[in-house]
């Protein structure tokens, strides 16, 4: 499997970086600002086959952050999503997709003693192929619906994780430290360069 390298070179930027960045045609926006498609994400999965319990819903009070809320009490332990198989990304099928076309950059992670980190790389990868299929990606209704901004370690700075309490700050920067990793790994994946 090839990964388009301007994409994922702009992906990182982005990421690493306060700079917005304008979505080419078919593409998700990775403006901060951009607006997210909630709607065409509920749609894309109850098509795809996701099943809510009764009374579940997805909302929103100021049109940006969204969250699951249920009109009905429900029983302690009762399902509340049924998500089909193929919906759901997973290490195991992304090994899968990709063969061996990861096996130089799973070597680096080895190396450098992250093998526990080898599953989440895969679905690092994956989320970062579809991506850049843009809307030709079947999880692009998805896609489109998630934040574009984010409060987490990999986008702290070290004043952030001074102010946060002992183990607040290991893990947001455990998560950091995931983030640069995984950007130094996948330069061993083998990218399309046209």
């Amino acid at each position: 499997i090839y990964i388009t390298c301007s994409l994922v070179a702009s992906l990182f930027a982005i990421s690493a970086s306060a700079f917005s960045f304008q979505a080419t045609q078919g593409l998700v926006s990775l403006d901060e600002n951009a607006q997210r498609d909630v709607s065409s994400m509920n749609n894309w999965a109850s098509s795809c086959g996701v099943q809510k319990a009764n009374g579940f819903d997805i909302t929103s009070y100021d049109g940006q952050d969204y969250l699951a809320v249920t009109q009905n009490s429900l029983p302690a332990g009762s399902p509340v999503l049924y998500v089909p198989n193929e919906m759901v990304f997973s290490s195991s099928k992304a090994a899968q997709e990709f063969g061996g076309a990861l096996s130089e950059s799973e070597k680096q992670l080895s190396i450098a003693n992250l093998q526990a980190q080898i599953p989440l790389f895969r679905v690092f990868v994956k989320i970062l192929i579809e991506y850049a299929k843009g809307d030709s990606s079947p999880w692009y209704p998805w896609l489109n619906s998630l934040p574009r901004q984010y409060f987490n370690g990999a986008s702290m700075t070290n004043a952030c994780f001074d102010a946060l309490p002992p183990y607040a700050a290991w893990l947001s920067l455990t998560e950091r430290v995931n983030f640069t990793n995984f950007q130094k790994a996948i330069q061993f994946a083998p990218l399309d360069q046209n």
